[in-house]
C-alpha cells in the first residue's frame, strides 16, 4: 500500500470514463475490478464519484450500471454527466449507433432528464457536504442537437455558473482555507496534458475566472483518458487541477488508446491541513507513484 503517516479525516474515490454499456462486458468487468480494488483499499470511504461518461446514453446502459453497482460493495455514489451520456442522440430506431445523423426522437433534454431520474437529482449539478467539506458536481447540459458547435464539450448554462459562484462564495465564507472539491467531466483547455486537442468547456473563460478566484478549489476531470502515470495529469494553477484518467480505456500522449488492460482512477485522503491524491492502476493493483500532497491553511 502507499504509505500513510496518519489517519485521514475521511477518504473518497474518483473514477471517470467507465463507459458502461449493456452490450459491452469488458466495460462491466473493468468497473467491477476497480470497485473491488477501491473497497479493499478504503472500505470506510465516504464517497465514490463517477465523473462523467457513465454510459453510452441509453436507459439499458444505465440499467446495467445500476445492476452492477447493486451487486458490488462501494461507497455512496455521486455522479456527473459526460458527453457520452448524451449519445442517445446518435441511436437509430433499431437501437444501433449512427454518428452521421441525429436521432429525431431523442434530445439533450431527454438525456438530462434520464440522468436526473436515474440518480434522483433535481438537476444535473448539485452540492454535497461531507464532514464539513463542500463537494460541487457540475455537468454539461446540452449537446450537438442544441448547437452543433458544442461538439463534445461541456455546455454550462448561466444558471449553473451562477449557482457555482454562489456555492464557492458560501464555502469560502465558511472557511476560506478549507479545500473545495469540484467535479466536471471535461477539463479546462490548455491546462493538463492532452487538454489542447479540443475546447473541453464551452464557457471555459467564465469557469476559469470563477475557479481562479478560489485557490482552495481542486477541480477533478476525466474525458481525455490520458495516462496519469506517463503524462502530467495534476497541475497547480491558481487552483489545483487533477485528472483521473479512465476506467474503460487509458490513452497515451500520442492521443491513442494504450493496452486494453490499463484501468486508472484516484483515491483522495483528506487530512486536517492537507489533501493527498493517490493514483491507482487497477489491473495490476498497484499505486502510481508519487502521490500528490496539497496543503491548506485551515482555520
Amino acid at each position: 500500500m502507499a504509505p500513510q503517516t496518519a489517519t485521514p479525516l475521511f477518504s473518497f474515490s474518483v473514477m471517470s470514463d467507465i463507459h458502461v454499456m449493456s452490450s459491452d462486458s469488458a466495460s462491466q468487468q473493468l468497473l467491477k475490478q476497480a470497485l473491488a480494488d477501491h473497497h479493499e483499499l478504503r472500505p470506510d470511504s465516504k464517497l465514490l464519484v463517477l465523473n462523467g461518461d457513465l454510459t453510452n446514453g441509453s436507459e439499458g446502459d444505465y440499467r446495467s450500471l445500476m445492476a452492477l453497482l447493486s451487486h458490488q460493495p462501494h461507497a455512496p455514489v455521486q455522479a456527473t454527466m459526460g458527453n457520452h451520456d448524451f449519445y442517445g442522440v446518435w441511436r437509430t430506431p433499431e437501437g444501433e449507433t449512427d454518428y452521421t445523423k441525429l436521432n429525431p426522437s431523442w434530445s439533450s433534454r431527454d438525456a438530462v432528464a434520464l440522468f436526473d431520474r436515474i440518480w434522483g437529482y433535481d438537476k444535473p449539478y448539485h452540492e454535497l457536504v461531507v464532514e464539513g467539506y463542500h463537494f460541487l458536481f457540475l455537468s454539461g447540459e446540452a449537446y450537438r442537437d442544441v448547437d452543433a458547435s458544442i461538439k463534445e464539450d461541456a455546455f454550462l448554462s448561466p444558471a449553473q455558473l451562477s449557482w457555482l459562484r454562489e456555492r464557492l462564495t458560501d464555502a469560502s465564507a465558511a472557511d476560506a482555507g478549507k479545500p473545495v472539491f469540484v467535479f466536471l467531466h471535461q477539463p479546462l483547455p490548455r491546462t493538463l496534458d492532452g487538454t489542447d486537442t479540443e475546447l473541453g468547456v464551452v464557457q471555459h473563460q467564465e469557469l476559469r475566472a470563477l475557479l481562479d478566484a478560489h485557490p482552495n478549489v481542486i477541480l477533478f476531470s476525466g474525458h481525455t483518458h490520458w495516462n496519469v502515470e506517463t503524462t502530467n495529469q495534476v497541475k497547480q494553477l491558481k487552483f489545483l487541477a487533477a485528472s483521473s484518467a479512465s476506467i474503460r480505456e487509458v490513452w497515451s500522449a500520442q492521443n491513442e488508446p494504450e493496452t486494453q488492460s490499463l484501468s486508472q482512477s484516484l483515491i483522495v485522503d483528506v487530512y486536517p491541513e492537507r489533501v493527498v491524491i493517490l493514483r491507482r492502476e487497477h489491473t495490476e493493483k498497484r499505486w502510481i507513484e508519487p502521490s500528490i500532497a496539497k496543503g491548506y491553511d485551515v482555520k
